[in-house]
């Protein structure tokens, strides 16, 4: 319904005054309440057992309970305070579950970016879990995003923008690991998820995804969800012109809503939008304004329960910080005690073999100790100023090369001046796996190869693809890793540019590995893009020739059948 119509019923409303009396009024429901409760329960046994990852997941949750009521911002609220106990025990699928459950919130605010950081966080997890569960929830996450965008932010100036294409990838991969899996709650979501992506593209198979959706969740006894896919497939009848069949099924939930007393302001609202929707596509405007009335008076009880139910959330809270504090307070003690007990057992023992000389050493000690950790202070920041004028140094040549490039016309000279920022974004990734880590002037190789590559597909826009990668785990110095670096960035934006554009799949194979005492790089697309290169005496090409020469190695291109190899050699200086 357009913002236009909204405004004009709404103020019609306004003037007739008739803004109280319509909806009932409706208090928080059984399966929230029991879900809070259950939560509850789960944190006293967990704070009684001091179990960190059990009083995670109660956390968790607490969120999920606030999210299903429709309370993002407390929700958001659980899942942080869980998503800092789950980090320092390292990747799970709990972890990953948590970054899934963040993006809800950056998604229904229209934040796409900080969405999609969350789901590729996810992702990673998974992928080093592996985690056929997490991976199915990450990808259709990735699925509903991109047709969000879509649905919502049309105009966005967003990194992320609608692309059907991708939308569909997603979900279809989410659908096939759902299958494998067996798990039929997961496949009926992501049909829902299909048919909304359907409706977008304005087409009918929509209708079929989100039947199929509801049977599947009918025949499991799933309320939420199947009222959920009741209003989806109302909503598709009216969007493909078939009223009558959402007129039948908008009764149908609502006799489903009253028979299993749900009680949801979410769900009531949900109807209501949907019965204004109706009425609209039939011009029959004074049912319309009659169901937006009703809506626009469920805000306002929304607004009022939620009020009365954050005394509740911050009684939990409240209670729940002070078992904390208990719990801290009695393992500080505990640990005091353990420490005075050890220090009065080495005082005596220093004291009873040799006092004297242990005071002198120790006086020796701690002036070499101050000494040094002096030096080591100067060191720090000494290498901290460094860092942060090379990122700085870098970020302005880049800067200056895009403020120039605004200022072009010619096509070659564009092409040019971005393949000169990639060089440079490939030697500020260098500057920052180098200096940024604990170990200092040595990178590691897997994460600064697939970081080249992620920053060339997305300046490309090929961030749907996924290049195989068959990367060993070794450390290189700097030297060598530039190089490398830079023979990588040439080889991938060639293949952006001539290899993807010509290939109806585009592929990429990415291995660096030792093969006796030589590290083999192998680069592979299936497109014509390196034999271009080989054609011409580009600026790439000599580029690559002087990096080869600088590695003291060799190097080849071999034509395939479909596509090109290219294949170097040369005798690295691996850290241990």
């Amino acid at each position: 319904m357009s913002l236009t119509k909204i405004f004009c019923l709404t103020t019609y409303a306004l003037c007739l005054g008739y803004w109280s009396g319509f909806a009932q009024k409706i208090s928080y429901s059984k399966v929230y309440l029991e879900k809070m409760a259950y939560a509850n329960e789960v944190l006293k046994k967990a704070l009684a057992k001091n179990d960190s990852l059990q009083i995670a997941e109660a956390y968790y949750l607490f969120g999920k309970a606030e999210l299903s009521a429709g309370n993002h911002l407390v929700s958001h609220e659980w899942f942080m305070k869980a998503l800092r106990i789950q980090e320092a025990f390292g990747d799970s699928y709990e972890l990953g579950r948590l970054y899934i459950r963040l993006r809800d919130k950056e998604q229904s605010l229209g934040n796409y970016d900080g969405a999609v950081r969350y789901l590729r966080m996810a992702l990673g997890v998974f992928k080093r879990a592996g985690s056929d569960m997490g991976l199915m929830r990450a990808y259709s996450g990735l699925g509903d995003l991109y047709a969000d965008v879509g649905l919502q932010n049309k105009n966005s100036q967003s990194v992320v923008k609608f692309n059907s294409d991708s939308a569909l990838y997603y979900q279809k991969k989410a659908e096939a690991l759902s299958v494998k899996l067996k798990d039929t709650i997961a496949l009926a979501n992501i049909h829902i998820s299909l048919g909304k992506l359907f409706t977008l593209k304005k087409d009918p198979k929509a209708i079929n995804y989100f039947q199929k959706a509801l049977d599947a969740l009918a025949r499991l006894k799933k309320e939420n969800e199947t009222m959920a896919a009741m209003l989806h497939l109302a909503s598709a009848y009216i969007a493909f012109n078939q009223p009558q069949n959402a007129y039948h099924l908008l009764l149908e939930a609502q006799q489903y809503y009253e028979r299993k007393h749900m009680n949801s302001y979410v769900w009531r609202r949900n109807l209501e939008a949907i019965y204004v929707d109706y009425y609209e596509a039939l011009h029959n405007w004074q049912q319309a304004f009659a169901h937006l009335k009703i809506l626009a008076d469920l805000e306002k009880k929304l607004l009022e329960a939620d009020q009365k139910g954050a005394v509740t959330r911050l009684e939990i809270e409240y209670d729940t910080q002070k078992k904390e504090a208990v719990v801290k307070k009695q393992q500080e003690e505990l640990q005091l005690r353990l420490e005075n007990i050890r220090t009065q057992r080495m005082f005596m023992l220093m004291l009873v073999c040799l006092l004297i000389l242990t005071i002198s050493l120790s006086f020796f000690y701690y002036r070499l100790y101050r000494k040094n950790r002096q030096i080591s202070q100067r060191n720090a920041i000494l290498v901290k100023e460094q860092n942060h004028r090379v990122k700085n140094n870098l970020q302005l040549v880049s800067s200056l090369l895009s403020l120039q490039a605004n200022q072009l016309t010619d096509p070659a000279a564009l092409e040019a001046i971005d393949n000169s920022r990639l060089r440079i974004e490939s030697m500020a990734i260098l500057h920052r796996k180098l200096y940024d880590g604990k170990q200092l002037a040595m990178v590691n190789l897997p994460d600064f190869i697939k970081e080249i590559v992620d920053v060339i597909l997305r300046t490309f826009g090929c961030d749907h693809l996924e290049p195989d990668y068959n990367l060993t785990a070794a450390r290189l110095t700097a030297d060598q890793a530039l190089p490398l670096g830079l023979i990588i960035n040439e080889l991938i934006t060639n293949a952006c540019k001539y290899a993807f554009p010509n290939s109806i799949n585009p592929k990429v194979d990415i291995g660096c590995f030792m093969e006796k005492d030589e590290l083999l790089l192998k680069v592979k697309d299936n497109g014509p893009g390196f034999q271009n290169l080989v054609m011409k005496d580009t600026f790439g090409m000599r580029l690559i020739q002087m990096q080869v020469n600088q590695l003291n190695g060799s190097y080849s291109l071999e034509p395939l059948p479909t596509g090109t190899q290219f294949i170097m050699k040369f005798k690295p200086d691996l850290l241990p």
